[in-house]
This record gives C-alpha cells, structure tokens and sequence, in this order.
C-alpha cells in the first residue's frame, strides 16, 4: 500500500526535517499508547509530588524543621482523596493536559474536592485534633499555585516535545475522491486504495492481515469513497475487523454508531474496538503480573518437555505456526510439538483426531494435559496474545471442509481482541476437533460473548475455571 504514492514502508519511516517531529516517526507509531500511558501516569507522580512537597514547605517555613508529624497526616489524607477526584475529572486524559484551561480547571477543582473530602474524614476519624488548620489551607493554596505552574509548564513541553505523541495518527483509505493531503497533517497516512488495486476480500485472510497492519498503530481508520457499492464493502471489511473506522459519506444503508468530524467533513463512526485505552493498559497488566508468576512456576516444565520431546522424535522441540491474532494481523504461535515432523500440518487444514498417526506418544499426553500449550506463555510476554480471550486458529482450519469464515459471517469480529491461551469457549467445553459447522459456530458465539461482556473478573472466573477442563475428554 502507499501513502500518497509512497510504498508502506515509508508510512512507517523516520519524519523528515520539516516536519516538526520530535522524535521518529517510526517510533512514534508503534510505541505511541506508551508514551500516552507514560504520560499520563507521570502527570500523575507530578501531582502527588506537588502535594506532598507543598505540605513538607508549609511546615518547614511555619516550623523551621520537619520534625511536626502533622504535615504527614494531612499530606495522607489529600494524596488518596486528590488521586480519586482527578481521576473521576478525567483530569490526566490527554484531551485534559494538553488543554491549558482544562487542565488548570480540573486539577484544581480535583484539588478542592480533595479538601473537602479530606476534612470530612479527618472530623469522621477524629483525627482533627491532631491537624493543624492553619497547616493544612496553607498546604492546599500552596498547592494550588504549585498545580497551576506545573499545568502551565507541562502543557507547553507537551505542545512542543510531545506534540507528535499527542497528534492522533489518522490512516486514510480512499479512492482518490478528491481528498488531498494536507502538508501539516505530518501523522496522516493517505492509502489510495484504487490506484493500489485492494479490494475488500472478506474471504481471504491476507486482505485482513494486510488492512489489520495498516490500521495496527493509527487512533483513526477514515473511509473516504465516492461509490456507494464500496462503501459498504469497506464498512463490511471495517466492521469484522476490529479497528476503529469511520466514514465521510452520507448515511445511506450504513448503520453508524456515532458521529464525528474530520477537517470540514462529517464522519460516521461505523466500528468501535472493544477496550479503550484504560481498559487495554488493565487487562496487560493483569497478563504481565499473572504471566511472570506462571512462567517462574511452569518454565521449568517447558524447559523439561521440551527436552524430552526431542528425545521422542526427531525434529525441533517446539512448533511454530501462522496464526490469526487481534484485529486479523498474523503472527507467530508457540507450543511443544506434538506431532510427527514429517507429518506435521503447516497451515492446520486437517483437525487433530482421535488415535491420529501424525501425533507421537509423547504428544498424546502433551495434547490430553494441555501442556504443549504452556509455550504461549511467552506469546503473552511478547503482546501477540493475553492469557484469556478468543483461542487463536491456523489459516487453513476447516469444518465440514470449508475455511471457518466461509461458514460463520461474524468470523473475522472474533479477533477485535488478542487471541487467548484459555477462552470462554474452552471453558464450556468447545474444544478438539471441528468437523460440524455447528463446532465453529458454537465457538465463534461464545467468543463475540467474551469480546462483548469482558470486564477483568471475567478473565479472572475464566482463568479459574480453566484448572476444571484442563484434562477434557476433546483433547487429544
């Protein structure tokens, strides 16, 4: 694809001189929800700096010393009360700090919300005879100065430094409709989709692989198409693939879920992902601290199958396959292999059996006990995969002899999240091999369940109930 002419590559190459970039554009691209969260959360130490530092001034220039334990107190009761009010403002979004006004209007009103509440407390507890008043209003104005200088300074460097983070990155599929780039669009990728020849293909999963990568960094995917026809089939292609996409079109048959606006043109939110930002950063934390935990109890387990599969039968001790992940983009699966590696299936096209040749005696219990799957533990550490979520499928998997997305329309809609090492749908016992369409359907729907009612203790219940089905009767 090209942006403007340019292959894909250069979508994703350094920022020239001109442009104004901080840092390079590559960079940027693909470590940009980082430097959000980095961000954010270093707003976030900022502020409770401020408010401790605030406490330790008032009452060293009051006092000539630290050694009052009052300013402590009072500094522990704003720090929680202040952290809860600012995030209930949304006083850390980027919207709100890169806004001078909103950012000075949030901090302090989360400031003043904290006072009050903090007081409250301190009369509940019976803790006020031991605060000084005068200590603690001379903490909160001197904070709130200190709030208000900090705002200023940290939009400006936010403007200047980070002002390429904070540009939303917006991908561009039109059909050459008149649409031009904009030279101060510097994180706008322009995808001529016509003069490139890519057609929305809603049964080939290269086209989905292909627009997945595209959209994998960009806030926004913008449709910009003259033809009613192909609007709707990039809508189609859009909505099951997981990105978040809009349209500049009237409404027409499209069935959008918002309205919003770019340059002067009206666009049709016509998909959303799943998880926000907030609830993505949750869940990988979640994955990282569980994960970690797991791989220091079963790595050396791995490490001891992995030995002895090498010794059952000639071949690597670890498969690697093609697999389908979030928002349809490819990637590399790990498990213990299981199978004969003269006989292995590359693609998946043929399910695993009962009594099946292909798989060796030690595979067999690999396969019973789940343990060839513990390898995607690593998957999760490298972000392919999450500990819970749909159970990621080989490209030629097949029931009653057709591919699954040529038997379930809302196939392509499962991957909106990362593919999981255990799902909802093996935890209700939707496991093995394929080989009625009602075996993928019955999957497909619990996953778009998943997707649709996820919160953490879903995962959590999930995880949980993975122990009961590790042995199932359809592993083999």
């Amino acid at each position: 694809m090209s942006e403007g002419g340019k292959s894909v590559e250069a979508m994703d190459s350094p920022a020239g001189s001109g442009s104004g970039l901080s840092v390079s554009r590559k960079l940027l691209g693909r470590y940009r929800h980082v430097m959000r969260v980095g961000l954010m959360l270093g707003a976030v130490v900022i502020d409770l700096l401020v408010i401790g530092l605030s406490g330790m001034l008032v009452t060293y220039v009051r006092q000539g010393g630290l050694t009052s334990s009052g300013w402590v107190q009072a500094v522990s009761l704003l720090l929680p009360t202040y952290l809860l009010a600012a995030l209930a403002l949304r006083a850390y979004e980027m919207r709100s700090l890169r806004s001078l006004a909103r950012a000075i209007f949030s901090s302090e009103l989360a400031l003043g919300a904290a006072a009050a509440i903090a007081f409250s407390l301190a009369f509940a507890l019976k803790v006020g005879e031991e605060l000084s008043r005068l200590e603690t209003g001379f903490t909160i104005v001197v904070a709130a100065i200190l709030l208000v200088l900090v705002r200023i300074v940290g939009t400006a460097m936010l403007r200047r430094t980070f002002h390429a983070a904070l540009e939303q990155h917006i991908v561009v599929l039109t059909d050459g409709s008149g649409i031009e780039p904009h030279v101060d669009e510097a994180m706008t990728s322009m995808i001529d989709v016509r003069q490139l020849g890519i057609v929305p293909a809603l049964s080939d999963p290269a086209f989905f692989n292909r627009i997945g990568r595209v959209g994998r960094d960009a806030d926004r995917v913008i449709l910009a198409f003259e033809d009613r026809t192909e609007r709707l089939k990039w809508a189609e292609a859009m909505r099951l693939s997981g990105l978040d996409a809009e349209m500049v079109a009237d409404v027409g048959d499209v069935q959008p879920i918002g309205l919003s606006n770019w340059r002067n043109h009206s666009t049709l939110v016509i998909s959303r992902g799943p998880l926000n930002l907030g609830e993505r950063l949750l869940k990988r934390t979640f994955d990282l601290g569980v994960t970690s935990v797991l791989l220091v109890i079963f790595g050396p387990v791995i490490a001891l199958f992995a030995v002895l599969v090498k010794f059952d039968s000639p071949g690597p001790a670890f498969f690697v396959q093609k697999r389908v992940g979030r928002n349809n983009r490819t990637y590399k699966c790990f498990k213990l292999r299981s199978m004969r590696t003269d006989l292995a299936d590359e693609v998946g096209g043929v399910s695993v059996s009962r009594e099946d040749e292909r798989v060796t005696k030690l595979g067999g219990f690999l396969r019973r006990t789940s343990i060839d799957e513990l390898p995607q533990l690593w998957n999760v550490l490298r972000g392919d995969m999450s500990l819970v979520g749909p159970r990621p499928h080989a490209l030629g998997s097949r029931a009653e002899g057709a591919l699954f997305w040529e038997l379930v329309p809302d196939y392509w809609s499962r991957h909106a999240m990362k593919p999981g090492v255990t799902g909802l749908a093996q935890v209700r016992g939707f496991r093995g091999a394929t080989e009625q369409r009602t075996d993928i359907e019955h999957r497909v729907a619990a996953d778009l369940e998943y997707i649709n009612r996820w919160s953490l203790w879903l995962d959590i219940k999930i995880l949980l109930m993975t122990a009961r089905v590790v042995m199932h009767h359809n592993a083999f």
